[in-house]
């Protein structure tokens, strides 16, 4: 899969658009199939588990289960579109309608890390680290992550930067 399909990327001449949680789609769908084999599986470990593990562990599960299916359907469905004609940053969710969440002038994309992986995040420039939005998957260390990296950065990272460059030099 190439990273087009795999970001759902759409772009022209003054937009660029993309799913950046999509890839993780692929993960929640097992991670589902596992739970519901789990679940099917559960009911023979009754007796060796006891009543209160037994319903414990549904409880877990069911909560594994409404986690993937946000993931699947709403989460991995979040668009950001960077618009250099209308100097805007817009996030499209499936449950509510298209948000400016801020001026593509003011856009940093910077790098946040959490135990042991990194990511990058886009944020306003004054409040960036109050508030920001994941637009990459997680990167760690190796060869395979390290050629993903490679990958964003040279088909998104790099539109993303001409955008918010070309109308910085306008504005100025």
């Amino acid at each position: 899969m190439n990273i087009r399909e795999k970001y759902n990327i759409t772009e022209s001449a003054h937009s660029f658009s993309f799913q950046p949680v999509k890839p993780l789609q692929k993960i929640s769908q097992w991670f589902l199939a596992g739970i519901i084999a789990a679940a099917i599986v559960l009911p023979f470990f009754e007796e060796k588990l006891g009543e209160v593990w037994f319903y414990s562990l549904y409880v877990l599960l069911a909560y594994g289960v409404l986690h993937s299916l946000y993931d699947i359907y709403i989460r991995a469905r979040i668009r950001y579109t960077f618009d250099s004609r209308n100097n805007a940053v817009y996030k499209m969710t499936p449950l509510f309608p298209d948000k400016k969440i801020m001026k593509l002038e003011e856009a940093v994309i910077f790098v946040s890390s959490e135990m042991g992986s990194w990511h990058y995040s886009l944020g306003a420039r004054k409040s960036h680290f109050i508030k920001n939005y994941f637009i990459s998957e997680n990167f760690s260390s190796g060869r395979k992550s390290d050629q993903k990296q490679a990958e964003y950065e040279n088909h998104i990272l790099v539109k993303l930067n001409q955008l918010t460059a070309s109308v910085q030099s306008v504005q100025s």
